[in-house]
């Protein structure tokens, strides 16, 4: 999979994270998350900085079960080897008139290393100028918009494949989350830690065993 930008549906009634994370924020519809809301354009060093963020993580542990289980149940099952998986998902919020990430980039300049594939799960509807756009081929810089809704989780290398977003001109928030996740066999011990939070990239901080889910009811 790691050489292809690939489509895969799942069940979104079994995994409602959509309705599930609009209750833990408090709000109705994800879609109209911006409303009464304005913050100036978001730069790398700001773009996991809303109180929309800070909610997330602080009631994540009320949405782990699921998502552990959709890793377990869903993912794992997309590989034919033990896998090791990010602990907890990277939130994004795309509000009208500003951007998700601060910069088009590859993983590989934020330490992440070669072997990690990442699923791009959005939590509403997602088209144009609110969606993540990907490379068209790793190495090359011209990327291209990826339509996709709910229940649909896209994955690829995004460690070498370039990827990012433009200013969003639709008129809705955009609501995702993403995790990466490295087979066993490629995965090495390493020094390197995130630039956001200085967690090192290994099992037991940023990442975990797919066999710690095994028990996730």
């Amino acid at each position: 999979m790691h050489d292809k930008i690939l489509i895969h549906d799942y069940d979104a009634s079994e995994f409602d994270f959509s309705r599930r994370v609009a209750e833990l924020l408090g709000v109705p519809r994800l879609e109209d998350l911006h409303t009464g809301t304005h913050f100036p354009l978001f730069t790398r060093e700001t773009d996991q900085s809303t109180p929309f963020h800070a909610a997330f993580y602080e009631v994540f542990d009320e949405l782990a079960p699921l998502y552990h289980r959709f890793v377990r149940d869903f993912v794992g099952p997309l590989f034919d080897e033990d896998i090791c998986y990010q602990r907890v998902p990277t939130f994004r919020v795309h509000l009208p008139g500003n951007v998700a990430v601060g910069q088009f980039h590859r993983d590989s300049a934020y330490n992440h290393p070669d072997g990690e594939l990442d699923f791009w799960l959005p939590l509403t509807d997602v088209w144009a100028t609110n969606t993540v756009w990907v490379a068209t081929d790793i190495g090359s810089d011209d990327c291209m918009p990826v339509p996709m809704r709910r229940g649909q989780v896209l994955t690829f290398d995004a460690v070498n494949r370039q990827h990012g977003n433009v200013v969003n001109d639709t008129g809705t928030t955009r609501v995702s989350f993403d995790f990466r996740v490295i087979p066993l066999s490629r995965y090495h011990s390493n020094d390197r830690k995130t630039i956001n939070t200085g967690m090192r990239l290994v099992i037991g901080e940023y990442f975990t065993l797919l066999s710690e889910a095994k028990d996730v009811r």
